[in-house]
């Protein structure tokens, strides 16, 4: 499967809009992200705990590993995040998992700047 992301820029409160995230409902499943246009981040984390946030510019290609959620973060001022993405076809989508509590870790504007925070619901 594939498919395009389009992340329009702004913030509730202090959190950038993002994606929903998801793990893939066949957790062993991989997805590779291509940043076509903006500016932001991929925010991943695995279910033991571990987690990583990589940066998303154009020509960006992201490889994310089965196992891990990921979600889409537009940092960018004014300008849409676009990226094209590809999975297996079987893989499946699990939001409920993120639903409950989100991410480990936030990404939030400080000052104009996004900094990566604990999220206090876990």
């Amino acid at each position: 499967m594939s498919g395009m992301s389009i992340v329009h820029p702004g913030k509730v409160g202090k959190e950038y809009f993002m994606t929903k995230g998801h793990f893939h409902s066949v957790l062993d499943t991989a997805e590779i992200y291509i940043c076509i246009k903006g500016h932001g981040y991929m925010m991943m984390e695995d279910p033991e705990g571990r987690w990583a946030a990589e940066e998303l510019t154009p020509d960006t290609v992201l490889y994310i590993p089965g196992r891990w959620a990921h979600r889409s973060i537009n940092t960018g001022e004014g300008e849409d995040l676009v990226t094209i993405f590809t999975y297996p076809a079987n893989a499946g989508h699990d939001y409920a998992t993120i639903e409950a509590k989100g991410f480990r870790k936030l990404l939030v504007d400080d000052n104009g700047k996004p900094v990566i925070v604990d999220n206090p619901r876990w």
